[in-house]
């Protein structure tokens, strides 16, 4: 593993403000309301939404969907760091400060 991959396994992620989740045909969208910018979320991708409450490090939500998913760590690692590079480049999660 990078340091760079620790680092984020570190840090607390936090829903960004402005952003509306709703549930809809089995899926959670996500709509940016300053821009109306939408994303749509499985409901692996809708767990970890949920899971990024500030409060928990990246490598927290990692073991909860390893036990949920019952899913081999290094996988669900490298699945969930994609997924929240993904939401932060949409402006959809941020790191909470320490």
């Amino acid at each position: 593993m990078s340091r760079g991959s620790q680092t984020v396994l570190e840090e607390r992620l936090r829903r960004q403000d402005g952003v509306l989740a709703q549930e809809a045909q089995g899926q959670t969208v996500l709509l940016r309301l300053d821009d109306g910018g939408y994303y749509a979320l499985d409901e692996v991708g809708a767990t970890i939404w949920e899971l990024c409450d500030g409060r928990r490090a990246v490598s927290e939500i990692v073991e909860v969907l390893c036990a949920q998913f019952d899913a081999p760590q290094a996988t669900v690692r490298a699945d969930v760091l994609e997924f929240i590079g993904d939401l932060r480049r949409e402006r959809l999660l941020v790191v909470e400060p320490s």
